[in-house]
């Protein structure tokens, strides 16, 4: 018996709370705490190759939703759902963009929980993120 059995973990995690009420609560609590910045300095700028990444995979599979690439490594968990990593990337980047401890954290955390099915994280598209 684990103890993670008993807490209280979410078994579903929308498009709009973990992509965008989650990390907006998370970057806005670092600050209040002070918790200290990631020291990257002038690495912070790799942020945006990795926003704009995010965004193109995450509009290649809303615009062709029954196409999933055979991605390689640690990544072949995400070739069903290329929006909720073209969602991570978009995290990581502005993790890094921010110097943001604990959203770069998150951003992991999301991205062990839907590689590993633990938590199912729902594939975000336009109209859930946006509430058309």
């Amino acid at each position: 018996m684990s103890v993670l059995d008993h807490v209280p973990v979410p078994r579903r995690l929308t498009p709009r709370v973990w992509l965008l009420t989650l990390p907006s609560a998370l970057v806005s609590f670092e600050r209040r705490q002070k918790v200290p910045s990631l020291p990257i300095g002038p690495l912070r700028f790799a942020g945006v190759p990795l926003i704009a990444g995010g965004v193109a995979l995450a509009a290649r599979a809303w615009r062709n939703p029954d196409t999933s690439d055979g991605l390689p490594g640690p990544l072949s968990s995400f070739a069903a759902k290329p929006a909720t990593l073209g969602g991570i990337l978009v995290l990581g980047g502005v993790a890094l963009l921010l110097r943001s401890t604990v959203l770069a954290a998150y951003s992991v955390g999301v991205a062990v929980a839907a590689a590993t099915d633990r938590v199912t994280v729902d594939e975000p598209n336009p109209s859930d993120l946006l509430g058309a």
